[in-house]
C-alpha cells in the first residue's frame, strides 16, 4: 500500500508539473496546432406585414448538418455498440425531426470512408435543428456539427400582391478562406418592396471567434469575442390584405370577362396618401410559377397609358379656380375646328354648361376651356399635380410618365392634353392627382410603408401623412366633386350608381399610341375609370384600368367602371369597414320580397319591374299564373339578386292559356337590334339610357308570354 501510494503521488506530481508548470512548453506546441477562426453570423431578413399586422412575407433559415463518423465509432466502442447500431441511432434521431427517411440517412453514413465527416443535409430548418441538437445531447451522442447554409423567403398569401412585394435572390462571394464559410451570404431584393427597402430588411452581419484543433473540431477556449447579428427590420405596409384581395379578384375576373392583356388598380386614402391596395395583373399570372410573377413589373407604378377623358376634370380645375367659366355659362360643343384640326364629340350636344361638359365628356367643350386657361397655366397646373415626374413613393421600377416640356408643345398639344392625349402617366400618378379633388386641394405624398418595427413589435420609425403642396382651392374641388358625381348620377357612368352611397368618378377611353410614332392604333385601347366615395367626404380614391380589352369593352364605362363598382361593393361589405356600417348597407340594399303567388304573370312582372328586380320565369306549360316563387314572400333580398318565378295551372280555378316563348339574350346589342329581337318574340321593352344594352330585367332563357315587359339598361 505504501509503495502504491508513493507511485500514485509521484504520478500526480508529474502530471501537475506537466499540465500546470509546463517545463517543456507543451502549451505553446498545442497552441500551434490550434486554428483560430472567425465565424460569420447571418442576420435574419425582416418580415413584411400588412397594415393590420397580417404576415405577408417572412424568412426561414436552413442549416447544413454534418456527422463526424470517427467520433461516432469511438462512442460506439465506449458504449459496447456495433458501428451499425450507432449509425442507426444517429439516423433515427435525424429522421424523427426531418422529412428525410432513416434509410436515406443510413445510406449516407455508410458511404465512403467511415472515419470521415459527411454531410447529411443542407436543408434543415432552424426548428428541426433545435430538436436534433436536443436529442443528441439527451442521448449523449457526439459527432454532430452544423452551419448556416441558406435562407428562403416565405410568401404567406401566395401570389397576393406578388408584384408589389417583389422577390429576392441569393448573393454570396463564394468560399472565404479566412472564415472558412460563405461569409457574405445574403438575400438581396431585386424588385418591389424587397428591393426598395432591401437595406432595412437585410440587417447587419455578426461574428464570433472560434478555435479548431488539428482535427478541425471546435475547442472550448476562454475569452472569445462575439458580435451578435442585427436582424433586418420588419416593414409594416399601409396595404390592407383584405382590400388587396378584393381588388385582385375583381381584376382577374375582369381580365377574363373583357379579354384584356393587363389590368391595374390603386386604392388610396386621399386624406393621408396611404395606399390601401396596389394591384397589377396579367392574364397569365395564375398559370405562371409564383416566383416568376413576383419578378414581373409592378403595373400601377411602371405601366404608362394615356388617361383619355379622365384628364377633363383636372383640366377644368384651374378654370374653376381662376373663375374662367361661370356655372350656368353655355359653351358651344359638338364640333370645333382650330386651324387645320377638327375636334368632335361622339354626339352633337349643342351648347353645354361646364358641369355637362364633364358629365357628357365633351372633347370640344374641354378644348375650348383649355384655350381660356392657356398653355402656360395648364402646364404649371399639371406639373404641380405631379405629372411628368416620379411620385415621392420611390418604388423600384417606378416610371415618371411622359409629359412634354412647355417649349416642346406644338399647335395641337394644348387641346390634346386637355382631353387626355399627348400625355402618358401611371395609375399611381392619376390616383395621387384625383386625391387633390377628394381632399380639398392638397397634394399628399403617397405612402406605402406605415412603419419599421423590430422583432418585438416596437416601432423604430413611423411615417406620418405629408402635404407636399397645396394645388387647388376647396371651393374649386367642391365644385368639381359635384361635377363628377353627375357623371355617375346621370352621365357616362350612370349604370354604376348605388342607392346606398353616393359616388363620383370619370370614365376614360384612349387609343394606344403606336410606339415610335405620333399616330394611334386603330384597334387597341386602354379603358380607365377614376372614382371616389362617399362623394360628400371621400375616404377612398380608386383608379382601375384595362390594357387592350376586347372591342365593346374598350370604353371606360363598359369595363373599368363596372370593376370599380364591384370593388366598392366588396369593400363596403367588409365587416370592419367604417365608411358605411354593414347593417346600414344591408337595410338600404335589401327589399322585402312581395307575395307573387296567385298573381298572373303580367301582374307579377309589373311588381318586379317597379322595384327593379332581375327575374327569370320557369314553367312546363303555357299557363300564366305564378304558383311558386324564390325567394319566398317576406324574405329580405338584394334587388340585384335574380328572382325565379314558377308558372303553372291552379286547380282552384280555370286559368287562361297564353302562347309562350323564351327570352332572348339582348346584352351587347345596339338598342335598335335589341328592340328588333324583342319585338320578334313579342316582348315589350322599356329603355333606360342609350348606346349598347348592358342589362335586361328578364334574364335570358326565361319563359315569357306574348306582351311580357322587359326593362333594358343601355350605355356607351
Amino acid at each position: 500500500m505504501v509503495v502504491f501510494g508513493l507511485i500514485s503521488l509521484a504520478w500526480a506530481t508529474y502530471l501537475f508539473c506537466i499540465q500546470i508548470l509546463d517545463p517543456f512548453n507543451f502549451a505553446g506546441a498545442r497552441r500551434i496546432r490550434y486554428n483560430p477562426k472567425k465565424e460569420i453570423l447571418i442576420p435574419r431578413r425582416g418580415a413584411i406585414m400588412d397594415a393590420k399586422g397580417n404576415l405577408l412575407v417572412s424568412s426561414v433559415s436552413f442549416y447544413q448538418v454534418d456527422i463526424d463518423r470517427g467520433a461516432i465509432q469511438m462512442w460506439a466502442k465506449r458504449k459496447n455498440l456495433n458501428p451499425e447500431q450507432a449509425f442507426k441511432t444517429v439516423a433515427e434521431i435525424i429522421s424523427a425531426h426531418t422529412a428525410t427517411s432513416s434509410e436515406a440517412i443510413l445510406q449516407r453514413l455508410n458511404k465512403g470512408d467511415k472515419n470521415s465527416s459527411i454531410q447529411i443535409s443542407n436543408k434543415i430548418s432552424e426548428a428541426e435543428l433545435d430538436k436534433i441538437i436536443r436529442d443528441f445531447k439527451a442521448k449523449d451522442v457526439p459527432g454532430l456539427s452544423h452551419n448556416f447554409a441558406s435562407m428562403k423567403r416565405i410568401y404567406s398569401k401566395d401570389i397576393l400582391a406578388a408584384r408589389v412585394l417583389g422577390s429576392v435572390r441569393e448573393v454570396s462571394d463564394g468560399y472565404d478562406m479566412a472564415t472558412d464559410s460563405k461569409s457574405l451570404y445574403k438575400l438581396s431584393g431585386i424588385c418591389g418592396i424587397e428591393s426598395t427597402y432591401d437595406k432595412l430588411l437585410s440587417g447587419n452581419y455578426g461574428w464570433r471567434e472560434i478555435v479548431l484543433d488539428a482535427n478541425r473540431q471546435r475547442v472550448p477556449y476562454p475569452d472569445l469575442h462575439e458580435k451578435k447579428p442585427e436582424n433586418g427590420q420588419n416593414v409594416w405596409l399601409t396595404i390592407d390584405a383584405n382590400i388587396q384581395e378584393i381588388v385582385e379578384n375583381a381584376l382577374y375576373e375582369g381580365l377574363e370577362k373583357y379579354s384584356a392583356t393587363n389590368a391595374g388598380a390603386v386604392v388610396m386614402d386621399p386624406n393621408t396618401g396611404r395606399i390601401l391596395a396596389m394591384a397589377g395583373v396579367s392574364k397569365d399570372d395564375k398559370a405562371d410559377d409564383p416566383g416568376m410573377v413576383r419578378v414581373k413589373s409592378n403595373i400601377p407604378v411602371s405601366f404608362m397609358f394615356e388617361p383619355g377623358s379622365t384628364m377633363k376634370p383636372l383640366t377644368m380645375l384651374p378654370a374653376l379656380e381662376q373663375k374662367l367659366v361661370r356655372p350656368n355659362e353655355l359653351i358651344p360643343c359638338g364640333r370645333y375646328q382650330t386651324g387645320r384640326r377638327v375636334i368632335s364629340d361622339t354626339h352633337f350636344y349643342g351648347d353645354l354648361t361646364p358641369r355637362d361638359i364633364i358629365v357628357k365628356s365633351s372633347n370640344v367643350g374641354i378644348a375650348r376651356i383649355a384655350e381660356r386657361i392657356g398653355s402656360v397655366k395648364l402646364y404649371e397646373k399639371f406639373i404641380s399635380l405631379g405629372f411628368g415626374q416620379k411620385t415621392a413613393l420611390n418604388m423600384t421600377g417606378e416610371s415618371s410618365g411622359i409629359f412634354a416640356k412647355l417649349q416642346n408643345w406644338d399647335g395641337y398639344t394644348l387641346h390634346s392634353i386637355a382631353f387626355g392625349q399627348a400625355i402618358s402617366l401611371t395609375a399611381l400618378q392619376l390616383a395621387t392627382a384625383y386625391s387633390v379633388i377628394a381632399n380639398g386641394g392638397k397634394l399628399m405624398k403617397p405612402i406605402i410603408v406605415d412603419s419599421y418595427r423590430d422583432d418585438k413589435g416596437r416601432v423604430i420609425e413611423q411615417f406620418e401623412p405629408t402635404v407636399m403642396r397645396n394645388v387647388s382651392t376647396s371651393a374649386a374641388t367642391d365644385t368639381m366633386r359635384s361635377y363628377i358625381q353627375g357623371v355617375v348620377d346621370e352621365g357616362t357612368a350612370r349604370h354604376i350608381k348605388m342607392d346606398y352611397i353616393r359616388l363620383g368618378g370619370k370614365t376614360g377611353t384612349a387609343q394606344k399610341n403606336v410606339i415610335g410614332t405620333h399616330g394611334y392604333s386603330s384597334g387597341k385601347y386602354n379603358s380607365v375609370f377614376v372614382g371616389m366615395f362617399p362623394i360628400e367626404d371621400p375616404q377612398m380614391v380608386i383608379v382601375v384600368f384595362y390594357d387592350e380589352p376586347a372591342y365593346g369593352y374598350h370604353y371606360g364605362s363598359t369595363s373599368s367602371a363596372p370593376t370599380f363598382k364591384k370593388i366598392v361593393e366588396n369593400i363596403l361589405f367588409m365587416p370592419d369597414c367604417q365608411i358605411l356600417p354593414y347593417n346600414d348597407r344591408l337595410m338600404k340594399t335589401s327589399l322585402s320580397m312581395p307575395k307573387l303567388t296567385g298573381m298572373s304573370l303580367y301582374q307579377a312582372e309589373i311588381a318586379l319591374n317597379r322595384y327593379g328586380f332581375l327575374y327569370k320565369v320557369e314553367g312546363s306549360d303555357s299557363a300564366s299564373v305564378v304558383i311558386d316563387q324564390f325567394p319566398k314572400e317576406g324574405v329580405s333580398v338584394d334587388r340585384n339578386h335574380p328572382i325565379t318565378l314558377k308558372i303553372g295551372s291552379q286547380a282552384s280555378h280555370k286559368t287562361r292559356v297564353f302562347d309562350t316563348g323564351t327570352m332572348p339574350n339582348l346584352i351587347g346589342l345596339s338598342l335598335r337590334e335589341a328592340m328588333k329581337r324583342a319585338s320578334k318574340e313579342g316582348v315589350a321593352v322599356k329603355i333606360n339610357g342609350s348606346g349598347i344594352v348592358r342589362s335586361q330585367s328578364v334574364l335570358p332563357g326565361s319563359r315569357i308570354i306574348k306582351g311580357s315587359h322587359c326593362v333594358l339598361e343601355a350605355w356607351l
